[in-house]
């Protein structure tokens, strides 16, 4: 005859099965911590990564088709940075010698068109390198031609260059943690969510690693950024801007 089983069997058993059930949930739920820790710090780093290369591959293009003698970098904080540049190297040449007094310029076909209204250019003379001005367009070029809002102060032989300025700004906005980044007239955008109280920390050194006293002394920039989640993330950068050389 079969014996069933007791009272206290079934009490150990369901005890065993109760402690076997606890510490497959525990290895389970510790796992899946440790997935989410990982995870958070994959992202991070992805920020970071994206971030930074952003950063510096525009920061290193300072001065960019602008002659030596104009401002390249035009605010340097520790937490925000604006300089220009030729981002797209987006150029012409004027086709026709340019008047002093004269606002229309005649243009190199097909060139006009890259160049929008209220965008920044700066026309060099093609003999005398060292003059140069900097002007504001008054409307969308044309295929062939350029409207400029004021009308220049000297005469451009034809065959001067027209260079498009770009203005881009980077700058820590710790009310709501990001990295933005401004082109131009238009808006801040976040470039990183997440950053640290401390996430953006600019430094700046001369031709001698001395802290610089004007924007046009500097050669030198480093970069650290810093997201901070469920864990923190630093990445830092040394930029040499090769156009001060």
């Amino acid at each position: 005859m079969n014996k069933g089983y007791t009272l206290l069997e079934l009490l150990i058993a369901m005890t065993l099965s109760l402690f076997a059930t606890l510490a497959i949930t525990k290895f389970f739920i510790t796992e899946h911590r440790i997935y989410e820790v990982q995870e958070n710090k994959a992202e991070a780093y992805q920020t970071l990564r994206g971030a930074m290369n952003m950063f510096t591959r525009e920061l290193i293009l300072t001065g960019y088709g602008l002659p030596p003698e104009t401002e390249w970098i035009t605010r340097f904080d520790e937490d925000e940075i604006e300089f220009r540049t030729n981002l797209r190297n987006i150029i012409s040449h004027l086709s026709s010698e340019a008047f002093s007094g004269q606002n229309i310029l005649s243009v190199t076909p097909g060139t006009g068109g890259s160049f929008e209204k209220g965008d920044v250019i700066i026309i060099c003379s093609d003999i005398h390198t060292n003059i140069c001005e900097e002007h504001t367009l008054l409307k969308d070029g044309a295929h062939n031609s350029m409207t400029i809002t004021s009308p220049l102060g000297t005469a451009f032989t034809a065959g001067s260059r027209i260079d498009l300025i770009n203005t881009i700004g980077y700058r820590h906005q710790r009310a709501e943690r990001e990295l933005q980044r401004k082109i131009d007239r238009g808006n801040w955008e976040a470039v990183a969510e997440n950053m640290a109280e401390d996430g953006l920390f600019i430094s700046y050194r001369d031709k001698d690693n001395q802290a610089p006293l004007v924007p046009a002394d500097i050669r030198g920039i480093d970069i650290t950024l810093t997201v901070e989640g469920l864990r923190r993330a630093s990445a830092t950068s040394t930029i040499m801007l090769r156009n001060s050389l």
